[in-house]
């Protein structure tokens, strides 16, 4: 289902009001998002542009839909969300101490037949970097 955003002329002031004021990034996203729906963008171009997945554009759009500015950016976290792979990260670890010569892809291969977990390459590769694994 494809989310229309048309904003009223008042609404497109506090759009430009907030995207001025805001000095958080995350916020910022969002509210382009927002800017670039109301003028027909589509949400794949829209997700290129502003670099998140295109299911979150939408989840952003239906957000502001649901309940305008004060629910698009009053979504906040606190703390890092914890990644599914958190569970596994010493088993993560151990095979790529057994196997250092294995590849990404192996271990993505790996991680689905062992544990049912699928993961994206990209996912995979950030949760690695970020973990020094």
């Amino acid at each position: 289902m494809s989310y229309k955003v048309n904003l009223t002329t008042e609404e497109s002031y506090i759009l430009a009001d907030k995207m001025k004021e805001t000095q958080n990034k995350k916020l910022s996203r969002r509210l382009l998002a927002i800017s670039l729906r109301h003028f027909g963008y589509k949400v794949k171009d829209i997700s290129l542009i502003v670099g998140v997945s295109e299911k979150t554009i939408t989840s952003w759009i239906k957000m502001f839909l649901e309940g305008g500015f004060d629910q698009l950016l009053g979504l906040n976290y606190p703390k890092e969300r914890q990644s599914m792979l958190a569970p596994y990260k010493e088993k993560i670890r151990t095979y790529r101490q057994e196997k250092p010569e294995s590849k990404l892809e192996d271990l993505q291969k790996w991680l689905e037949e062992e544990h049912q977990i699928k993961v994206d390459y990209s996912w995979l590769y950030r949760y690695i970097e970020l973990h020094k694994l």
